[in-house]
Protein backbone atom coordinates (compact mmCIF):
# COMPACT_ATOMS: atom_id res chain seq x y z
CA UNK A 1 0.00 0.00 0.00
CA UNK A 2 1.24 3.45 -0.53
CA UNK A 3 2.31 5.79 1.25
CA UNK A 4 1.05 9.40 1.11
CA UNK A 5 1.41 11.23 4.74
CA UNK A 6 3.62 13.52 2.96
CA UNK A 7 4.16 16.50 5.83
CA UNK A 8 5.17 20.06 4.01
CA UNK A 9 6.95 23.12 4.65
CA UNK A 10 4.15 24.83 6.85
CA UNK A 11 4.59 28.43 5.08
CA UNK A 12 3.93 31.25 7.25
CA UNK A 13 6.23 33.69 8.19
CA UNK A 14 6.69 32.01 12.20
CA UNK A 15 7.53 28.92 10.11
CA UNK A 16 10.27 30.82 8.20
CA UNK A 17 11.69 31.86 11.68
CA UNK A 18 11.70 28.67 13.03
CA UNK A 19 13.34 26.86 10.27
CA UNK A 20 16.30 29.60 10.67
CA UNK A 21 16.13 28.50 14.36
CA UNK A 22 16.45 24.86 13.46
CA UNK A 23 19.22 25.43 11.52
CA UNK A 24 21.28 26.67 13.06
CA UNK A 25 20.42 24.29 16.05
CA UNK A 26 21.51 21.88 13.77
CA UNK A 27 24.76 22.96 13.40
CA UNK A 28 25.59 22.04 17.23
CA UNK A 29 23.59 18.76 16.91
CA UNK A 30 25.88 17.13 13.86
CA UNK A 31 25.05 16.63 10.31
CA UNK A 32 25.17 20.56 9.49
CA UNK A 33 29.24 20.82 10.86
CA UNK A 34 31.11 23.68 9.14
CA UNK A 35 34.16 22.22 7.09
CA UNK A 36 36.62 23.54 9.84
CA UNK A 37 34.61 21.37 12.14
CA UNK A 38 33.99 18.58 10.05
CA UNK A 39 35.78 14.63 10.94
CA UNK A 40 37.50 12.17 8.48
CA UNK A 41 35.40 9.71 6.48
CA UNK A 42 33.88 7.11 8.28
CA UNK A 43 36.36 4.24 9.00
CA UNK A 44 34.16 1.26 8.26
CA UNK A 45 31.80 2.72 5.38
CA UNK A 46 32.17 2.78 1.46
CA UNK A 47 32.10 0.76 -1.45
CA UNK A 48 31.18 1.65 -5.03
CA UNK A 49 26.94 1.95 -5.55
CA UNK A 50 26.44 0.51 -9.18
CA UNK A 51 22.69 2.32 -9.83
CA UNK A 52 20.42 1.39 -12.78
CA UNK A 53 17.99 3.88 -13.98
CA UNK A 54 15.54 3.95 -16.37
CA UNK A 55 16.52 7.69 -17.40
CA UNK A 56 19.80 9.73 -18.59
CA UNK A 57 19.97 13.46 -18.63
CA UNK A 58 20.32 14.82 -22.18
CA UNK A 59 23.89 17.02 -21.23
CA UNK A 60 26.14 17.94 -18.68
CA UNK A 61 26.02 21.65 -17.89
CA UNK A 62 23.29 21.74 -15.11
CA UNK A 63 22.15 25.33 -16.30
CA UNK A 64 20.94 23.98 -19.48
CA UNK A 65 19.89 20.44 -19.14
CA UNK A 66 17.67 18.93 -15.75
CA UNK A 67 19.72 16.89 -13.60
CA UNK A 68 16.56 14.77 -12.29
CA UNK A 69 17.16 13.69 -8.89
CA UNK A 70 15.01 10.72 -9.53
CA UNK A 71 16.50 9.06 -12.55
CA UNK A 72 19.75 11.08 -13.23
CA UNK A 73 22.87 9.87 -11.72
CA UNK A 74 24.51 13.23 -12.63
CA UNK A 75 22.01 14.80 -9.53
CA UNK A 76 24.44 13.06 -6.79
CA UNK A 77 26.96 16.16 -7.74
CA UNK A 78 24.57 19.34 -6.56
CA UNK A 79 23.23 20.81 -3.86
CA UNK A 80 21.03 23.74 -4.12
CA UNK A 81 20.41 26.84 -1.58
CA UNK A 82 17.44 24.65 0.03
CA UNK A 83 17.40 21.18 0.40
CA UNK A 84 14.67 18.02 1.33
CA UNK A 85 14.46 15.41 3.77
CA UNK A 86 13.32 12.20 3.54
CA UNK A 87 9.75 12.95 3.90
CA UNK A 88 9.90 16.14 1.24
CA UNK A 89 10.16 18.72 3.43
CA UNK A 90 12.33 21.86 2.21
CA UNK A 91 15.39 22.32 4.65
CA UNK A 92 18.45 24.00 4.82
CA UNK A 93 21.21 23.23 2.27
CA UNK A 94 23.90 25.20 1.03
CA UNK A 95 22.07 28.51 2.77
CA UNK A 96 21.49 27.92 6.54
CA UNK A 97 18.73 30.06 6.87
CA UNK A 98 16.33 32.47 5.12
CA UNK A 99 13.95 35.02 5.53
CA UNK A 100 11.41 37.07 3.46
CA UNK A 101 10.47 40.69 4.02
CA UNK A 102 6.77 41.30 5.50
CA UNK A 103 5.22 41.81 1.76
CA UNK A 104 7.22 38.79 0.58
CA UNK A 105 8.79 40.58 -1.98
CA UNK A 106 12.53 40.39 -1.47
CA UNK A 107 13.99 37.14 0.83
CA UNK A 108 17.33 37.19 2.50
CA UNK A 109 19.51 34.10 2.44
CA UNK A 110 22.30 33.49 4.68
CA UNK A 111 24.87 31.18 3.17
CA UNK A 112 26.64 28.33 5.29
CA UNK A 113 30.34 29.04 5.41
CA UNK A 114 32.98 26.67 4.11
CA UNK A 115 30.88 24.43 1.70
CA UNK A 116 33.57 24.17 -1.05
CA UNK A 117 32.71 23.64 -5.15
CA UNK A 118 34.38 20.61 -6.16
CA UNK A 119 38.06 22.18 -7.22
CA UNK A 120 38.38 24.06 -4.03
CA UNK A 121 36.31 27.25 -4.52
CA UNK A 122 34.32 28.55 -1.25
CA UNK A 123 30.61 28.94 -2.12
CA UNK A 124 29.82 32.86 -1.80
CA UNK A 125 26.93 34.84 -2.18
CA UNK A 126 28.74 36.11 -5.93
CA UNK A 127 28.99 32.31 -7.32
CA UNK A 128 25.34 32.35 -6.17
CA UNK A 129 24.22 35.85 -8.17
CA UNK A 130 25.80 34.48 -10.61
CA UNK A 131 24.21 31.15 -11.49
CA UNK A 132 20.64 32.68 -10.81
CA UNK A 133 21.39 35.42 -13.35
CA UNK A 134 22.64 32.35 -16.20
CA UNK A 135 19.88 30.08 -15.61
CA UNK A 136 17.40 33.19 -16.36
CA UNK A 137 19.46 33.83 -19.27
CA UNK A 138 16.82 32.66 -21.90
CA UNK A 139 19.60 31.74 -24.24
CA UNK A 140 20.98 28.58 -21.39
CA UNK A 141 18.41 27.93 -18.87
CA UNK A 142 15.92 25.47 -19.48
CA UNK A 143 12.12 26.46 -19.08
CA UNK A 144 11.96 24.59 -15.82
CA UNK A 145 14.76 26.27 -14.31
CA UNK A 146 13.68 29.52 -15.54
CA UNK A 147 10.44 29.46 -14.78
CA UNK A 148 11.71 28.03 -10.65
CA UNK A 149 13.16 31.42 -11.12
CA UNK A 150 10.56 34.20 -12.74
CA UNK A 151 9.67 36.05 -10.06
CA UNK A 152 13.21 37.17 -9.19
CA UNK A 153 14.00 40.70 -10.98
CA UNK A 154 17.58 41.51 -9.61
CA UNK A 155 19.83 39.46 -6.98
CA UNK A 156 22.23 41.21 -4.55
CA UNK A 157 25.72 40.01 -2.85
CA UNK A 158 24.69 41.83 0.39
CA UNK A 159 28.47 40.06 1.84
CA UNK A 160 30.46 37.36 1.42
CA UNK A 161 27.40 35.22 3.05
CA UNK A 162 24.39 36.98 2.30
CA UNK A 163 22.00 36.89 -0.51
CA UNK A 164 19.06 39.20 -0.99
CA UNK A 165 16.26 37.94 -4.12
CA UNK A 166 14.71 40.99 -4.94
CA UNK A 167 11.45 39.85 -6.59
CA UNK A 168 8.86 41.14 -9.39
CA UNK A 169 6.01 40.31 -7.53
CA UNK A 170 5.23 38.56 -3.76
CA UNK A 171 6.48 34.84 -3.76
CA UNK A 172 5.59 32.06 -0.80
CA UNK A 173 7.41 29.80 -3.25
CA UNK A 174 11.14 31.05 -3.32
CA UNK A 175 12.84 28.77 -0.61
CA UNK A 176 10.95 25.24 -2.64
CA UNK A 177 11.97 26.89 -5.91
CA UNK A 178 16.06 27.57 -4.89
CA UNK A 179 16.11 23.68 -4.12
CA UNK A 180 18.56 21.21 -5.68
CA UNK A 181 16.22 20.15 -8.04
CA UNK A 182 15.68 21.93 -10.42
CA UNK A 183 18.06 24.91 -9.30
CA UNK A 184 21.73 23.93 -8.75
CA UNK A 185 25.11 25.48 -8.10
CA UNK A 186 28.28 25.17 -10.51
CA UNK A 187 31.77 26.87 -10.50
CA UNK A 188 31.29 30.33 -12.11
CA UNK A 189 34.87 29.82 -13.35
CA UNK A 190 33.86 26.69 -14.63
CA UNK A 191 30.64 28.03 -16.69
CA UNK A 192 32.26 27.74 -20.17
CA UNK A 193 33.60 24.52 -19.34
CA UNK A 194 30.39 22.50 -17.90
CA UNK A 195 29.25 20.80 -21.13
CA UNK A 196 32.51 18.81 -21.09
CA UNK A 197 33.16 18.74 -17.05
CA UNK A 198 30.48 20.51 -14.98
CA UNK A 199 32.00 20.92 -11.24
CA UNK A 200 29.28 21.11 -8.70
CA UNK A 201 28.87 21.43 -4.80
CA UNK A 202 27.35 17.91 -4.03
CA UNK A 203 28.70 14.85 -2.33
CA UNK A 204 30.03 13.49 -5.77
CA UNK A 205 32.00 14.63 -8.30
CA UNK A 206 32.57 14.20 -11.71
CA UNK A 207 35.00 11.89 -13.48
CA UNK A 208 32.56 10.62 -16.75
CA UNK A 209 30.03 10.24 -18.70
CA UNK A 210 28.38 8.68 -21.21
CA UNK A 211 24.74 9.24 -22.41
CA UNK A 212 22.80 6.33 -21.51
CA UNK A 213 25.92 3.90 -21.26
CA UNK A 214 27.51 4.88 -17.67
CA UNK A 215 28.50 7.59 -15.32
CA UNK A 216 31.09 7.58 -13.25
CA UNK A 217 31.18 9.42 -10.01
CA UNK A 218 33.61 9.87 -6.76
CA UNK A 219 33.34 10.96 -3.35
CA UNK A 220 34.02 14.54 -2.94
CA UNK A 221 36.42 14.41 0.00
CA UNK A 222 35.34 18.11 0.76
CA UNK A 223 31.64 17.88 0.78
CA UNK A 224 30.67 19.63 4.15
CA UNK A 225 27.50 17.50 5.30
CA UNK A 226 28.52 14.82 8.20
CA UNK A 227 26.56 12.61 10.16
CA UNK A 228 25.22 12.51 13.72
CA UNK A 229 29.16 10.93 14.95
CA UNK A 230 30.59 13.97 13.08
CA UNK A 231 31.92 11.47 10.27
CA UNK A 232 32.30 13.08 6.78
CA UNK A 233 29.45 12.24 4.45
CA UNK A 234 29.05 10.57 1.77
CA UNK A 235 29.96 7.03 2.61
CA UNK A 236 30.37 5.52 -0.68
CA UNK A 237 33.76 5.67 -2.69
CA UNK A 238 32.20 5.65 -6.00
CA UNK A 239 29.00 5.60 -7.95
CA UNK A 240 28.16 4.19 -11.40
CA UNK A 241 25.59 4.79 -13.01
CA UNK A 242 23.95 2.40 -15.54
CA UNK A 243 21.33 3.59 -17.45
CA UNK A 244 18.82 1.05 -18.82
CA UNK A 245 15.98 2.05 -20.36
CA UNK A 246 13.67 -1.02 -20.99
CA UNK A 247 12.50 -1.87 -17.04
CA UNK A 248 12.81 -5.72 -17.66
CA UNK A 249 16.68 -5.21 -18.38
CA UNK A 250 17.42 -2.98 -15.51
CA UNK A 251 15.49 -5.62 -13.19
CA UNK A 252 17.53 -8.30 -14.37
CA UNK A 253 20.81 -7.10 -14.48
CA UNK A 254 19.92 -6.00 -10.60
CA UNK A 255 19.20 -9.87 -9.79
CA UNK A 256 22.17 -11.22 -11.43
CA UNK A 257 24.17 -8.20 -9.41
CA UNK A 258 25.70 -6.33 -12.57
CA UNK A 259 23.49 -3.06 -10.35
CA UNK A 260 22.78 -3.10 -6.70
CA UNK A 261 19.96 -0.32 -6.74
CA UNK A 262 17.36 0.66 -9.27
CA UNK A 263 15.44 4.22 -8.93
CA UNK A 264 12.32 2.18 -10.35
CA UNK A 265 10.56 -1.22 -11.71
CA UNK A 266 7.61 -2.27 -13.73
CA UNK A 267 4.49 -2.33 -12.07
CA UNK A 268 3.54 -5.05 -13.08
CA UNK A 269 6.64 -6.94 -11.77
CA UNK A 270 6.36 -5.37 -7.98
CA UNK A 271 4.04 -7.82 -6.24
CA UNK A 272 5.69 -10.94 -7.96
CA UNK A 273 9.44 -9.32 -6.82
CA UNK A 274 8.57 -8.77 -3.15
CA UNK A 275 6.94 -12.50 -2.95
CA UNK A 276 9.90 -14.03 -4.19
CA UNK A 277 13.10 -11.84 -3.25
CA UNK A 278 12.07 -9.96 -0.41
CA UNK A 279 15.15 -12.06 1.49
CA UNK A 280 17.48 -10.70 -0.84
CA UNK A 281 16.02 -7.30 -1.42
CA UNK A 282 14.45 -3.98 -0.52
CA UNK A 283 12.32 -2.36 -1.91
CA UNK A 284 10.41 1.19 -1.34
CA UNK A 285 7.31 2.14 -2.74
CA UNK A 286 6.71 5.61 -2.87
CA UNK A 287 4.26 8.71 -4.55
CA UNK A 288 6.49 10.42 -7.43
CA UNK A 289 3.91 12.54 -9.56
CA UNK A 290 0.86 12.29 -11.57
CA UNK A 291 -0.07 11.07 -15.43
CA UNK A 292 -2.51 13.26 -17.41
CA UNK A 293 -3.70 14.42 -20.55
CA UNK A 294 -2.95 17.32 -22.29
CA UNK A 295 -5.45 18.87 -24.56
CA UNK A 296 -3.68 21.21 -27.61
CA UNK A 297 -5.62 24.79 -27.42
CA UNK A 298 -3.31 26.47 -30.07
CA UNK A 299 -4.19 24.04 -33.16
CA UNK A 300 -6.45 20.84 -34.10
CA UNK A 301 -9.75 19.51 -33.16
CA UNK A 302 -9.44 19.76 -29.32
CA UNK A 303 -9.80 23.76 -29.90
CA UNK A 304 -13.37 22.66 -29.54
CA UNK A 305 -15.00 22.37 -25.89
CA UNK A 306 -17.48 19.65 -27.06
CA UNK A 307 -15.14 17.59 -28.75
CA UNK A 308 -12.73 17.96 -25.67
CA UNK A 309 -15.77 16.84 -23.12
CA UNK A 310 -16.36 13.69 -25.31
CA UNK A 311 -12.68 12.72 -25.29
CA UNK A 312 -12.54 12.94 -21.34
CA UNK A 313 -16.27 11.59 -20.69
CA UNK A 314 -14.21 8.67 -23.28
CA UNK A 315 -11.69 7.77 -20.55
CA UNK A 316 -12.28 4.82 -18.08
CA UNK A 317 -9.24 5.57 -14.77
CA UNK A 318 -10.29 2.17 -13.95
CA UNK A 319 -8.96 0.66 -16.98
CA UNK A 320 -5.66 2.50 -16.90
CA UNK A 321 -5.16 1.92 -12.96
CA UNK A 322 -5.52 -1.84 -13.48
CA UNK A 323 -4.44 -2.07 -17.28
CA UNK A 324 -0.74 0.38 -16.82
CA UNK A 325 -0.47 0.39 -13.14
CA UNK A 326 -1.55 -3.12 -12.36
CA UNK A 327 -3.73 -1.49 -9.06
CA UNK A 328 -0.36 -0.12 -7.74
CA UNK A 329 -1.49 4.32 -6.66
CA UNK A 330 -4.71 5.72 -6.73
CA UNK A 331 -6.74 7.16 -9.60
CA UNK A 332 -6.70 10.99 -9.62
CA UNK A 333 -8.59 13.99 -10.95
CA UNK A 334 -6.06 16.23 -9.74
CA UNK A 335 -2.46 17.01 -9.15
CA UNK A 336 -1.90 15.51 -5.75
CA UNK A 337 -3.03 12.23 -4.28
CA UNK A 338 -5.28 11.72 -0.94
CA UNK A 339 -3.62 12.05 1.96
CA UNK A 340 -1.16 14.98 1.08
CA UNK A 341 -1.75 17.87 2.96
CA UNK A 342 -2.04 19.76 -0.54
CA UNK A 343 -5.02 17.21 -2.29
CA UNK A 344 -8.13 19.34 -2.74
CA UNK A 345 -11.34 18.70 -1.47
CA UNK A 346 -14.47 19.70 -3.70
CA UNK A 347 -13.52 18.83 -7.06
CA UNK A 348 -15.64 17.99 -9.77
CA UNK A 349 -14.49 16.55 -12.55
CA UNK A 350 -16.05 14.54 -15.97
CA UNK A 351 -16.99 11.04 -15.47
CA UNK A 352 -16.26 7.92 -17.55
CA UNK A 353 -19.57 8.12 -19.81
CA UNK A 354 -19.07 6.39 -23.34
CA UNK A 355 -22.53 7.07 -24.44
CA UNK A 356 -22.00 10.88 -23.72
CA UNK A 357 -18.97 10.66 -25.63
CA UNK A 358 -20.59 9.33 -28.32
CA UNK A 359 -23.84 12.06 -28.13
CA UNK A 360 -21.00 15.04 -27.97
CA UNK A 361 -18.98 13.72 -30.91
CA UNK A 362 -22.42 13.83 -32.61
CA UNK A 363 -23.40 17.13 -31.43
CA UNK A 364 -19.61 18.92 -32.61
CA UNK A 365 -20.09 16.60 -36.23
CA UNK A 366 -16.80 15.39 -35.49
CA UNK A 367 -17.50 11.64 -35.56
CA UNK A 368 -14.46 10.16 -36.93
CA UNK A 369 -11.83 12.91 -36.19
CA UNK A 370 -9.06 12.26 -36.53
CA UNK A 371 -6.28 12.50 -33.50
CA UNK A 372 -2.51 12.54 -32.90
CA UNK A 373 -1.47 11.43 -29.47
CA UNK A 374 2.07 11.85 -28.42
CA UNK A 375 4.09 9.83 -26.07
CA UNK A 376 7.06 9.77 -24.47
CA UNK A 377 8.79 6.43 -26.04
CA UNK A 378 11.14 6.04 -23.16
CA UNK A 379 8.61 5.59 -20.32
CA UNK A 380 6.72 1.92 -20.27
CA UNK A 381 3.44 3.59 -18.42
CA UNK A 382 3.43 6.65 -20.89
CA UNK A 383 3.37 4.57 -24.27
CA UNK A 384 0.79 2.11 -21.98
CA UNK A 385 -1.69 5.14 -21.24
CA UNK A 386 -1.44 6.81 -25.08
CA UNK A 387 -2.42 3.15 -26.15
CA UNK A 388 -5.50 2.79 -23.75
CA UNK A 389 -6.32 5.91 -24.39
CA UNK A 390 -6.12 5.51 -28.03
CA UNK A 391 -8.89 1.87 -27.61
CA UNK A 392 -11.20 4.49 -25.42
CA UNK A 393 -11.12 6.95 -28.06
CA UNK A 394 -11.49 4.81 -31.57
CA UNK A 395 -14.21 2.84 -29.15
CA UNK A 396 -16.53 6.32 -29.54
CA UNK A 397 -15.87 7.52 -32.66
CA UNK A 398 -12.62 9.34 -32.96
CA UNK A 399 -9.82 7.85 -35.05
CA UNK A 400 -6.52 8.04 -32.95
CA UNK A 401 -2.89 7.64 -34.26
CA UNK A 402 -0.76 7.11 -31.34
CA UNK A 403 2.87 8.52 -32.32
CA UNK A 404 5.76 7.36 -29.48
CA UNK A 405 8.83 9.94 -29.66
CA UNK A 406 11.96 10.14 -28.29
CA UNK A 407 12.98 13.34 -25.40
CA UNK A 408 14.45 15.74 -28.10
CA UNK A 409 11.39 15.19 -30.87
CA UNK A 410 9.05 15.08 -28.18
CA UNK A 411 10.15 18.74 -26.66
CA UNK A 412 10.41 19.63 -30.59
CA UNK A 413 6.69 18.64 -30.89
CA UNK A 414 5.66 20.53 -27.79
CA UNK A 415 7.10 23.42 -28.51
CA UNK A 416 5.48 23.84 -31.94
CA UNK A 417 2.55 22.42 -30.87
CA UNK A 418 2.68 20.65 -33.58
CA UNK A 419 0.26 17.80 -31.32
CA UNK A 420 -3.30 17.69 -31.07
CA UNK A 421 -3.29 15.23 -27.63
CA UNK A 422 -0.72 14.68 -25.37
CA UNK A 423 0.28 11.76 -22.27
CA UNK A 424 2.00 14.03 -20.17
CA UNK A 425 3.78 13.42 -17.02
CA UNK A 426 4.64 15.29 -13.85
CA UNK A 427 7.66 14.60 -10.75
CA UNK A 428 6.52 15.76 -7.34
CA UNK A 429 6.16 18.99 -6.81
CA UNK A 430 7.44 20.41 -3.06
CA UNK A 431 5.23 23.57 -3.60
CA UNK A 432 2.00 23.22 -5.37
CA UNK A 433 2.82 26.48 -7.39
CA UNK A 434 5.12 24.13 -9.50
CA UNK A 435 1.81 22.59 -10.74
CA UNK A 436 -0.50 25.31 -10.74
CA UNK A 437 1.75 27.78 -12.05
CA UNK A 438 4.10 26.32 -14.43
CA UNK A 439 1.85 24.07 -15.56
CA UNK A 440 -1.04 25.85 -16.45
CA UNK A 441 -0.76 30.08 -15.96
CA UNK A 442 -0.79 31.35 -19.27
CA UNK A 443 2.11 33.40 -18.56
CA UNK A 444 4.62 30.29 -18.12
CA UNK A 445 6.71 29.49 -21.03
CA UNK A 446 6.17 25.90 -19.91
CA UNK A 447 2.46 25.79 -19.61
CA UNK A 448 2.49 27.30 -23.31
CA UNK A 449 4.39 24.42 -24.93
CA UNK A 450 1.73 22.08 -23.30
CA UNK A 451 -1.85 22.75 -23.94
CA UNK A 452 -1.59 27.00 -24.68
CA UNK A 453 -4.53 27.52 -22.62
CA UNK A 454 -5.24 31.13 -21.14
CA UNK A 455 -7.76 31.96 -18.51
CA UNK A 456 -7.72 35.45 -17.11
CA UNK A 457 -9.64 33.72 -13.61
CA UNK A 458 -7.58 31.36 -13.59
CA UNK A 459 -4.40 33.05 -13.85
CA UNK A 460 -5.45 35.72 -11.06
CA UNK A 461 -6.23 32.50 -8.33
CA UNK A 462 -2.88 31.09 -8.86
CA UNK A 463 -1.49 34.27 -8.15
CA UNK A 464 -3.14 35.30 -5.44
CA UNK A 465 -2.19 31.70 -3.49
CA UNK A 466 1.44 32.59 -4.51
CA UNK A 467 1.32 35.76 -2.22
CA UNK A 468 -0.95 34.17 0.49
CA UNK A 469 0.71 32.13 3.54
CA UNK A 470 -2.36 30.70 5.14
CA UNK A 471 -2.55 26.99 3.55
CA UNK A 472 -6.30 26.88 4.35
CA UNK A 473 -6.80 29.79 2.34
CA UNK A 474 -3.91 28.91 -0.51
CA UNK A 475 -5.58 25.35 -1.02
CA UNK A 476 -9.29 27.31 -1.20
CA UNK A 477 -8.00 29.19 -3.67
CA UNK A 478 -6.24 25.99 -6.02
CA UNK A 479 -9.62 24.57 -5.24
CA UNK A 480 -11.35 27.29 -7.57
CA UNK A 481 -8.55 27.29 -10.22
CA UNK A 482 -8.83 23.32 -10.44
CA UNK A 483 -12.34 23.84 -11.02
CA UNK A 484 -11.93 25.78 -13.93
CA UNK A 485 -9.34 23.32 -15.30
CA UNK A 486 -11.70 20.45 -14.98
CA UNK A 487 -14.54 22.35 -17.02
CA UNK A 488 -11.66 23.85 -19.75
CA UNK A 489 -9.78 20.74 -20.30
CA UNK A 490 -6.44 22.25 -21.02
CA UNK A 491 -5.50 18.57 -19.08
CA UNK A 492 -7.43 15.57 -17.87
CA UNK A 493 -5.78 14.05 -14.92
CA UNK A 494 -5.81 10.50 -15.15
CA UNK A 495 -3.60 8.51 -12.10
CA UNK A 496 -0.98 9.36 -9.84
CA UNK A 497 2.78 7.88 -10.64
CA UNK A 498 3.70 5.52 -8.21
CA UNK A 499 7.32 4.00 -7.95
CA UNK A 500 9.16 0.89 -6.59
CA UNK A 501 12.67 1.67 -5.67
CA UNK A 502 14.82 -1.71 -4.75
CA UNK A 503 18.61 -2.53 -3.88
CA UNK A 504 20.61 -5.36 -2.84
CA UNK A 505 20.60 -5.72 1.06
CA UNK A 506 24.53 -5.58 1.06
CA UNK A 507 23.45 -2.04 0.43
CA UNK A 508 23.07 -0.39 3.51
CA UNK A 509 22.12 2.78 5.04
CA UNK A 510 19.83 3.70 2.30
CA UNK A 511 16.03 4.70 1.93
CA UNK A 512 15.07 7.39 -1.25
CA UNK A 513 12.92 10.20 0.01
CA UNK A 514 9.50 9.07 0.26
CA UNK A 515 8.39 11.63 -3.17
CA UNK A 516 11.46 9.81 -5.25
CA UNK A 517 14.54 11.44 -5.17
CA UNK A 518 17.72 9.31 -4.35
CA UNK A 519 19.58 12.18 -2.77
CA UNK A 520 18.54 14.51 0.19
CA UNK A 521 19.51 15.79 3.70
CA UNK A 522 21.04 13.24 5.59
CA UNK A 523 19.99 10.30 3.83
CA UNK A 524 19.73 8.67 0.34
CA UNK A 525 23.21 8.19 -1.49
CA UNK A 526 24.99 10.34 1.01
CA UNK A 527 24.33 7.73 3.90
CA UNK A 528 24.73 5.00 1.64
CA UNK A 529 27.20 2.18 1.78
CA UNK A 530 27.81 -1.23 0.47
CA UNK A 531 28.27 -4.22 3.10
CA UNK A 532 32.25 -5.49 3.20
Amino acid sequence: MMDYDQPTAALSRRTFLGTTSAALLGTAMGGLVSQSEAAQQHPKRGGVLQFGTRLDADGLDSNRHQQYHVSHPLAAMYTGLTDIDQKGNIVPGIAESWEPNKELTSWVFRLRKGVLFHHGREVDAEAVKLNILRIKDPAIGYSQARGALESIATVDAMDKYTVRFNLTTPDVTLPSNLMHYPINLQAPDNFDKASEHPIGTGPFKFVSWTRFNETKLVRFENYWETDAEGNNLPYLHEIIGKPKREDSVRLTALRTGQINLIENMAFADVERFQKEFSAQYNAWHMHHGGVFVVFNFRQGPFQDKTIRMAAAHAIDRQAIHHSVFYKHGVMLDQVYPPGNPWHLEGIRSLEYDPDKAKSLLKQAKAVGTAIELICFSNLAYNRESAQIVQEMWNSVGFKVNVKPLERVPLLEAQQKGDFHGMIQGNAYRFDPDGLFARNLHSKSEYAQSLSGWKNERYDALVEEAKRTLDQTKRKALYTEAWNLVNVELPHFHLHDLPMTSAAAKTVKGYQPCQVGPFTYSGGGIRTAYIEA
